[in-house]
Protein backbone atom coordinates (compact mmCIF):
# COMPACT_ATOMS: atom_id res chain seq x y z
CA UNK A 1 0.00 0.00 0.00
CA UNK A 2 0.96 3.42 0.01
CA UNK A 3 3.63 5.08 2.11
CA UNK A 4 2.25 8.26 4.06
CA UNK A 5 5.31 10.83 4.30
CA UNK A 6 3.98 14.15 5.05
CA UNK A 7 2.55 15.16 8.49
CA UNK A 8 0.24 17.84 6.91
CA UNK A 9 -1.78 15.66 5.00
CA UNK A 10 -5.34 16.10 6.23
CA UNK A 11 -7.09 13.02 4.28
CA UNK A 12 -6.18 10.60 1.86
CA UNK A 13 -8.47 8.35 -0.19
CA UNK A 14 -7.27 5.12 -2.04
CA UNK A 15 -8.98 3.30 -4.23
CA UNK A 16 -8.04 -0.57 -3.99
CA UNK A 17 -8.78 -3.61 -6.05
CA UNK A 18 -11.62 -5.80 -5.62
CA UNK A 19 -9.20 -8.51 -4.69
CA UNK A 20 -7.71 -6.39 -1.53
CA UNK A 21 -8.31 -8.23 1.57
CA UNK A 22 -9.65 -5.70 4.29
CA UNK A 23 -6.09 -6.37 7.02
CA UNK A 24 -3.75 -5.29 3.88
CA UNK A 25 -4.88 -1.83 4.61
CA UNK A 26 -4.05 -2.42 8.38
CA UNK A 27 -0.61 -0.83 7.27
CA UNK A 28 -1.50 2.34 5.70
CA UNK A 29 -4.32 3.17 8.77
CA UNK A 30 -1.29 2.49 11.18
CA UNK A 31 1.30 4.65 8.97
CA UNK A 32 -1.61 7.29 9.23
CA UNK A 33 -2.39 7.35 13.08
CA UNK A 34 1.85 6.75 13.48
CA UNK A 35 2.18 10.66 11.52
CA UNK A 36 -0.97 12.34 13.57
CA UNK A 37 0.22 14.22 16.62
CA UNK A 38 -2.20 14.58 19.90
CA UNK A 39 -3.99 17.43 18.50
CA UNK A 40 -5.73 15.25 16.11
CA UNK A 41 -7.71 11.92 16.07
CA UNK A 42 -8.20 9.84 13.22
CA UNK A 43 -11.68 8.87 11.16
CA UNK A 44 -11.53 5.54 9.05
CA UNK A 45 -13.89 4.85 6.53
CA UNK A 46 -13.73 2.47 4.08
CA UNK A 47 -16.61 1.93 0.82
CA UNK A 48 -17.10 -0.79 -0.29
CA UNK A 49 -19.54 -0.65 -3.19
CA UNK A 50 -16.57 2.15 -4.56
CA UNK A 51 -13.63 -0.10 -3.11
CA UNK A 52 -12.07 3.14 -1.60
CA UNK A 53 -10.45 3.57 1.80
CA UNK A 54 -10.85 6.85 3.02
CA UNK A 55 -8.92 8.32 6.28
CA UNK A 56 -8.75 12.12 7.70
CA UNK A 57 -7.20 13.80 10.21
CA UNK A 58 -9.80 15.46 12.90
CA UNK A 59 -9.24 18.31 14.98
CA UNK A 60 -9.52 17.39 18.85
CA UNK A 61 -11.82 20.09 20.87
CA UNK A 62 -9.65 22.41 22.93
CA UNK A 63 -11.68 23.32 25.61
CA UNK A 64 -12.42 20.45 28.03
CA UNK A 65 -15.27 21.09 30.25
CA UNK A 66 -15.30 18.50 33.19
CA UNK A 67 -13.11 19.22 36.02
CA UNK A 68 -12.43 17.33 39.64
CA UNK A 69 -10.57 19.83 42.33
CA UNK A 70 -9.39 22.42 39.82
CA UNK A 71 -7.41 19.81 37.51
CA UNK A 72 -8.24 18.80 33.74
CA UNK A 73 -10.22 15.17 33.15
CA UNK A 74 -9.21 12.92 30.36
CA UNK A 75 -12.26 10.90 28.99
CA UNK A 76 -11.10 7.98 30.63
CA UNK A 77 -11.49 9.29 34.38
CA UNK A 78 -15.15 8.82 35.42
CA UNK A 79 -16.84 11.80 37.49
CA UNK A 80 -19.21 10.38 40.72
CA UNK A 81 -22.14 12.64 40.45
CA UNK A 82 -24.00 12.31 44.01
CA UNK A 83 -27.50 12.43 43.64
CA UNK A 84 -28.97 15.74 46.33
CA UNK A 85 -32.74 15.45 47.29
CA UNK A 86 -34.27 18.39 48.02
CA UNK A 87 -37.00 18.33 50.71
CA UNK A 88 -39.64 21.07 50.55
Amino acid sequence: MKKIDDKKIKRISIEFDRSTKLNELDDTINDFKKKTDNKHEIDVRIDIMNSTLHVKRLKKPHLKLATKDGKKIDQKDEILVKHIDYQK
